[in-house]
């Protein structure tokens, strides 16, 4: 039996979420926060552990979509500042008064909910992004009636990843307009719109605060190699060879026959498929690495298994000898082995999709291993863990407890 394998398992290196974090932070001048995003389960690679391996690098606020995901972070006792992004009902405001969190507004009624919870909020200005936010009018009338409340204003760009800057200039100027005006008339305001690719591209977005995801995690906000970049990417995904299987001229495996042997062939059996994220739009176009070599995803991804076919002429997957490719062996989607190594970005090229999609597809049925491989020269930046405050920063006119401030 193969007890040392798991069928699907995503091993998450959290020295390269460190390195990506002080990576970033060095982009910064001081005093501009970073707010680690760590929605999605931390973009399929495990929200907690990345929250604190973020903090003890270097970040200083925690950025979520959904109040259940604040929720976690602090069931888990970590004790940042925290960021709501999305969305609330009227119960889930005061969910999120009672995990300490801020959030972002972008209405009257929200903002009286908001501040009737005691929550701090950040008011939400649409420099062009076009989904939730106000125009700027309505911005700082929303910053007004917030009063005390008011922690910052925030926006989020359109096209940071994009060659072309003319929206994303335009963007910033608008942004950078309205941060002016209400930093003047609200002391000690928070401004922030910048994106992992606007914080690697231009300093003049970096503000009080910038608002990092996808280049946490190693991956590269612009769908290239994050490498030169000076990013690591921390997720590698990985499966087994389950059994070996040869097929002759005209047999065929998997649902509707998208493999038809036109001679004899090896095929590894591979116990992972689109339910723990290898998207069925790889059949017969995919790669895998077996041994640090290339190989073909053949015939339909499955639910649950996938085929690949072991080609008969190289020595390292002949039928025979030591270096044959056997049940037990290692099975790469998305990682290195040997010199070879696939990137989320090169599946997602593959796919037309992009990088973070890759990664927020890897299911909750993955089993999750956290490793921790520091590379040469590594630094770790910021506080550790042990600095961070004991109780999270309370809702206004709270104590850390939940009750009355005292006025004094």
């Amino acid at each position: 039996m193969l007890d040392d394998r798991q069928r699907a398992l995503a091993t998450v290196d959290l020295a390269a979420v460190r390195h990506n974090i002080a990576h970033l932070v060095a982009l910064l001048p001081a005093g501009t926060a970073l707010c680690a995003v760590v929605k999605a389960n931390g973009y399929g690679h495990g929200a907690v552990p990345v929250a604190r391996a973020a903090l003890r690098a270097g970040a200083s606020w925690l950025g979520v979509a959904t109040v259940t995901e604040a929720e976690e972070l602090r069931e888990a006792a970590i004790a940042a500042p925290l960021l709501i992004f999305g969305p609330m009902t009227g119960a889930e405001t005061a969910r999120a008064a009672k995990a300490h969190a801020e959030v972002a507004v972008w209405s009257q009624a929200f903002l009286d909910e908001a501040l009737r919870r005691r929550l701090r909020v950040h008011v939400k200005f649409n420099s062009g992004m076009g989904r939730l936010g106000v125009d700027a009018a309505a911005a700082a009338a929303l910053a007004a009636a917030a009063g005390p409340g008011l922690s910052g204003l925030m926006s989020h760009f359109a096209t940071a990843d994009e060659d072309d800057p003319a929206f994303f200039v335009s963007q910033l100027e608008r942004f950078t307009a309205l941060a002016g005006q209400l930093k003047a008339r609200h002391a000690g305001l928070s401004a922030h719109i910048a994106n992992s690719a606007a914080t690697m591209r231009e300093p003049a977005a970096h503000f009080d605060m910038v608002r990092t995801g996808i280049a946490i995690y190693g991956l590269s906000p612009f769908g290239d190699d994050p490498l030169p970049r000076g990013l690591r990417p921390a997720l590698r995904l990985s499966s087994y060879v389950a059994a070996i299987r040869e097929v002759g001229w005209g047999e065929s495996v998997g649902y509707g026959r998208a493999f038809i042997a036109d001679g004899p062939a090896r095929l590894a059996i591979v116990p992972i498929g689109y339910a723990d994220g290898i998207a069925r739009a790889l059949t017969n176009r995919g790669d895998v690495l077996i041994a640090g070599r290339r190989c073909r995803i053949t015939g339909t991804i499955s639910m649950d298994q996938l085929t690949v076919l072991l080609p008969g002429d190289t020595a390292a997957v002949r039928p025979r000898g030591p270096a044959a490719v056997r049940p037990g062996d290692e099975v790469v989607f998305i990682g290195r082995s040997g010199a070879e190594r696939i990137l989320a970005e090169d599946v997602a090229r593959l796919l037309g999709t992009i990088n973070y999609e890759i990664a927020c597809d890897v299911s909750s049925r993955v089993v999750r291993r956290y490793a921790d491989t520091p590379a040469a020269g590594d630094a770790v930046r910021g506080p550790s863990l042990a600095g961070l405050p004991a109780t999270p920063r309370a809702p206004l006119g709270m104590s850390p407890a939940g009750g009355p401030a005292d006025p004094a």
